[in-house]
């Protein structure tokens, strides 16, 4: 057994403990040889529910599904505990899903249109990573997509499981047929597969197109007809005719949006054709599907006035949840606030501008350092009282500053990291919008640039160190992170970095940012509305409305020229702002006249080196440049950019590889 695997085995004994010895109690399904039974496993410390599959003699299936999930991580994916191959028995463990699988919602009306499209979107996500996510060498077939197959868990999120059939194929040949002998259930498996014996992506987009039309049409593939039809079939010959109307619940029917039914019902569609070559990629119907509930979305909901119904049991409520998540317990009241602030005196006011105001206030809120044991309500965990910062917006009649709240709050709620700004709380009684941060003590980054000259108490080291937190900061958003999902900040800038008491930077201001999915073509997110801050925005997102991971790469190059010359972006004395200026100046090898005066006289008293190492600025510069590059595929990502700005900081502290810098 290799290393990878020991780590994640379980022993007889835990699991046996965990279900009562597979009391008949605990008993919850079974199908293809293999028994499922409910569980609690203390497991990390911690007391978790879980769902063990005990497999018969099928090893291949049971060692397939193993290898296979072991390596994947994503928040509509089934969440992998581990396994036991002991004493004949081979077991996986798998958290439990409370509200079990999707088929046995299918005809349910207490399931409303606007759940069904947030669940096909979250099947979609997991079925885009599996195939395309480009962080692992190998792509993966699931080879066996059914409603029965997708778990939910109390907020309704879908996660994908069942990859005890699945096939594995280089990153590189992930377009290629590879054989394999039918498998999985009929009603959903590829025709192309069955008649040839190939398998490609395109078979499980197949399978998805049946569970969308069971997510559509409230009823099972698995259904008797006289004529012994599909549900594939069938409703490919409804939609052709025109008359798919007739296959679905009316009250179902009721609450769809047309557009939003139109481009569902189409893309279902798409994905049963006959070619393989006219089905769609996951990431085109990844687009649809997002512009599917956007249409729904916004036929439903007037963000000005957000009221609580099953319908809307996915957006923000008024019982704090957001996308499926309770965040009830960083609620707070709004008398709290007031009394802290002393009814908002301007003597607390530490901050302005066209949001509202920011104060400055001691005040009582949710202990995000305490740990709790899965299942312990929140709100009843201890409280503690520190100096934090409230933001505070009244303004909550306009519907776009209403869209930032929100998001801010959605997005900073899923993030845990040092180098990003801690949420603490928030209020939305009446006409405030609240929120409540950790208190950064020394201000933002924009603070110390420009006419204050603040920045030139700032060693390049230190500097360097800056760039580096911001840089993890921004790695830590783009990149998958336990069920968190990635996300496009969109307005990076000096003023949006805050300065804690040890001058360590944290990413703040999450209200234009986007969640961002990563697949294919997808990772491109196309849109007219253009937000950000001018001179840091990206050309080719400004011009073209091509939003991507490389627009905040960009402005984050903006932010390393600024740290470097200890100017703003937008000074004057840059006529076509700074980066268009840097890259003219690095290629025309003139960028040392741009540096910070400061910095050149800098003597760090290193008993090794005297003053800037040139090897240190050649290196920042060089990736600062290629952050600033006009087309977004030739910008880095940020794990590079994290390793370059290391190799800088190495550089200047290094007694063998510095070299003075010209002057």
């Amino acid at each position: 057994m290799s290393n990878v695997f020991a780590r994640l085995q379980i022993p007889l004994e835990d699991v046996k403990n965990a279900t009562n010895n597979f009391a008949d109690d605990n008993f919850i399904g079974k199908g293809g040889g293999m028994k499922v039974y409910k569980g609690k496993l203390f497991h990390h410390g911690q007391l978790i529910d879980i769902v063990a599959r005990k497999y018969g003699q099928r090893d291949i299936e049971f060692w397939t599904d193993i290898s296979i999930v072991s390596f994947l991580r994503h928040e509509n994916l089934v969440n992998f505990i581990g396994f036991c191959d002991e004493n004949d028995e081979n077991i996986i463990v798998n958290k439990y899903e409370a509200k079990g699988s999707l088929d046995r919602y299918l005809s349910d009306p207490n399931l409303m249109w606007t759940q069904r499209l947030q669940i096909c979107l979250g099947v979609a996500r997991a079925l885009s990573y599996i195939h395309y996510d480009d962080a692992r060498d190998f792509s993966v077939v699931h080879c066996n997509i059914k409603s029965s197959k997708i778990l939910l868990d109390d907020n309704w999120l879908p996660k994908l499981s069942g990859f005890s059939l699945s096939l594995k194929t280089r990153k590189a040949r992930r377009h290629r047929l590879i054989l394999s002998r039918p498998q999985g259930t009929r009603e959903y498996t590829d025709p192309l597969l069955i008649k040839s014996g190939s398998v490609t992506h395109k078979s499980d987009v197949y399978s998805f197109g049946v569970v969308l039309f069971e997510v559509l049409c409230g009823r099972s593939a698995v259904m008797k007809t006289e004529r012994s039809e599909t549900l594939a079939h069938l409703a490919k010959s409804h939609y052709e005719d025109g008359t798919l109307d007739d296959m679905i619940d009316r009250d179902l029917r009721k609450q769809m949006d047309p557009e939003s039914y139109k481009v569902f019902s189409e893309t279902a569609y798409c994905c049963l054709k006959d070619e393989r070559t006219q089905h769609p990629h996951i990431d085109q119907i990844l687009i649809a599907l997002e512009k599917a509930l956007d249409r729904q979305l916004k036929s439903e909901s007037d963000f000005s006035e957000v009221e609580e119904t099953e319908s809307h049991r996915w957006k923000v409520v008024n019982s704090f949840v957001f996308e499926g998540k309770n965040l009830a317990h960083l609620k707070i009241k709004l008398h709290d606030i007031e009394l802290a602030t002393d009814y908002f005196a301007e003597k607390y006011c530490i901050g302005s501008g066209g949001y509202g105001k920011v104060y400055k206030a001691e005040l009582k809120h949710f202990d995000n350092n305490y740990i709790s044991i899965e299942g312990t309500n929140k709100c009843e965990l201890p409280k503690r009282r520190s100096v934090v910062a409230i933001k505070r917006s009244i303004n909550k009649v306009d519907k776009r500053e209403k869209q930032v709240f929100n998001a801010e709050i959605e997005t900073l709620s899923s993030c845990m990291h040092p180098n990003i700004v801690t949420l603490l709380g928030f209020c939305d009684e009446g006409p405030h919008m609240i929120i409540v941060y950790e208190f950064a003590s020394n201000g933002s980054l924009e603070d110390y640039l420009g006419p204050t000259g603040k920045m030139t108490n700032f060693t390049w080291v230190q500097r360097l160190n800056l760039c580096l937190d911001i840089a993890r900061g921004l790695n830590y958003i783009h990149t998958s992170t336990g069920d968190k999902q990635k996300i496009i900040h969109r307005d990076m800038k000096s003023a949006n970095v805050l300065l804690n008491e040890k001058l360590e930077a944290m990413i703040a201001d999450f209200g234009l940012s986007k969640t961002y999915q990563e697949n294919h073509t997808a990772s491109t997110i196309n849109t007219k509305n253009i937000a950000g801050t001018p001179f840091y925005l990206d050309p080719e997102y400004e011009n073209y409305g091509r939003l991507k991971k490389a627009s905040d790469v960009y402005s984050f190059g903006v932010i390393l020229f600024e740290i470097f010359c200890g100017r703003l972006a937008y000074d004057s004395i840059y006529i076509k702002g700074l980066a268009p200026t840097a890259r003219t100046h690095f290629e025309e090898r003139k960028l040392y006249e741009m540096l910070d005066p400061k910095l050149k006289e800098e003597n760090d008293g290193n008993v090794f080196t005297k003053g800037l190492s040139q090897d240190s600025l050649d290196i920042f510069t060089k990736i600062a440049y290629q952050c600033v590059a006009e087309t977004q595929t030739e910008r880095p990502k940020m794990k590079i950019v994290i390793e370059e700005l290391k190799k800088a900081i190495y550089a200047q502290w290094s007694p063998y590889t510095h070299t003075a810098a010209h002057s």
